[in-house]
């Protein structure tokens, strides 16, 4: 009888653990392994998940990759490339229309995440405004323009304009950094205090400014960056 293959039944087995446990407590080449299953239905993807990690870092590094990027990695083909742009695209469409009790002041992990999700197809720098209620829970998103936020002059009539659509008088400007940190510099920090003290004048609260990076989110108001504007 001929002995099976020591790989035999491993996609099951993944399969089995990840409907069980989630992938919260697998290692990011394993969770990047069981995701190239779906682009690659037979063989072994334990290498090119490795290879991947490698190249970019970590898995949330791969997922947010440029489909032109992830082609420069060997073994990486056009459905493959494909596939984890799909994933990407999927995870962000998903939080952002998850609208409706997702975003409290007192909950920052919840509005760097959503911010975050903002810019996960930006390969370009761009500024959003997240709309809230009065409780502080979401109402909408919108990009309000394109370009360094210390650098572009912001279109402040149409931003109001859209507040006043969406009936919001609370606010959270965000804004990326696609390819650096997400440290604010002092350019950020001074046009942030400028939009709002603008803000306060016609009845609208600035309740942040977040900016993600590819090192991660800040959020001015957690990180008490400019803490005489935020108010408690």
């Amino acid at each position: 009888m001929k002995e099976k293959h020591r790989h035999h039944g491993h996609r099951q087995r993944k399969k089995e653990y990840f409907l069980k446990h989630g992938i919260d407590d697998m290692p990011d080449h394993e969770k990047l392994e069981f995701l190239l299953y779906y682009a690659i239905p037979t063989g072994d993807t334990n290498e090119l998940a490795h290879r991947l990690i490698d190249h970019f870092g970590d898995f949330v590094n791969v997922i947010t990759a440029r489909y032109e990027d992830l082609l420069e990695v060997k073994g990486v083909k056009d459905h493959t490339a494909s596939m984890i742009c799909l994933f990407r695209m999927t995870a962000r469409y998903f939080i952002m229309e998850r609208k409706g009790n997702i975003l409290w002041l007192n909950n920052t992990e919840a509005l760097n995440n959503y911010c975050a999700a903002m810019f996960l197809d930006a390969d370009n720098e761009q500024v959003r405004c997240v709309f809230l209620d009065n409780e502080l829970n979401l109402i909408d998103s919108e990009k309000i323009c394109e370009g360094d936020f210390g650098k572009v002059e912001l279109p402040l009539r149409g931003l109001l304009q859209q507040v006043f659509k969406m009936r919001s008088n609370r606010i959270v400007i965000a804004h990326n950094h696609p390819y650096g940190s997400s440290m604010p510099s002092r350019l950020d920090a001074d046009v942030t205090y400028e939009l709002r003290v603008f803000l306060e004048k016609v009845g609208i609260e600035l309740i942040d400014h977040v900016i993600t990076g590819t090192d991660g989110v800040w959020s001015m108001r957690e990180h008490e960056t400019l803490p005489d504007i935020w108010r408690t």
